[in-house]
């Protein structure tokens, strides 16, 4: 008994508990452009599966992670997916217009503050997130189904897991059985 708390609590060290399966709180990705456009808010995209990336535009496995959901926006556009990424580096809004020349994203990308990003994420300066990137998958209601830090092992092979997460949440759900 005793071996086995000790495994899990290794298990919770190396791979802290996220805050899945709850409301999406709001949140919205500033845009870059002359004139600025709107801001993007989740709440537009309730109805569809949204796949959000937290990224550092300078970060080279944030960029690769962009070059990977290219075509995951495309292959998923009809089955009601939204891909978004939010960039929250410093600088990220100066730095925006470059990497979207650079990475030509088949999605929108926009950029957050470090605070609203940590509070979006339920993380704080005495627990501090880890790498980027990170992701949050949100089914058609707008519950976090999925909350992935960039330390998981889930970016070992980032195209096979995101798209294995967008089948699950796509997949109808069996009706409720009768009692």
């Amino acid at each position: 008994m005793r071996t086995r708390l000790i495994a899990c609590l290794a298990v919770l060290a190396l791979f802290p508990l996220t805050a899945a399966d709850r409301p999406s709180p709001p949140f919205s990705l500033k845009r870059v452009g002359t004139p600025a456009p709107p801001p993007l808010t989740l709440s537009l995209y309730r109805g569809k599966v949204v796949a959000l990336a937290f990224i550092h535009t300078t970060c080279p496995h944030c960029q690769h992670l962009t070059e990977i959901l290219n075509p995951i926006a495309h292959d998923y556009a009809a089955r009601g997916v939204q891909v978004l990424a939010c960039a929250f580096n410093e600088g990220a809004e100066q730095l925006l217009p470059g990497f979207l020349s650079q990475f030509h994203p088949a999605f929108p990308v926009g950029w957050s503050t470090h605070d609203s990003v940590y509070a979006y994420l339920q993380y704080s300066e005495m627990n501090p997130m880890g790498f980027v990137p990170h992701m949050v998958f949100l089914d058609r209601r707008g519950i976090i189904r999925a909350d992935i830090p960039g330390e998981s092992t889930f970016f070992n092979e980032p195209d096979t897991n995101i798209r294995k997460q967008l089948d699950d949440l796509l997949k109808p759900h069996a009706p409720a059985k009768k009692q």
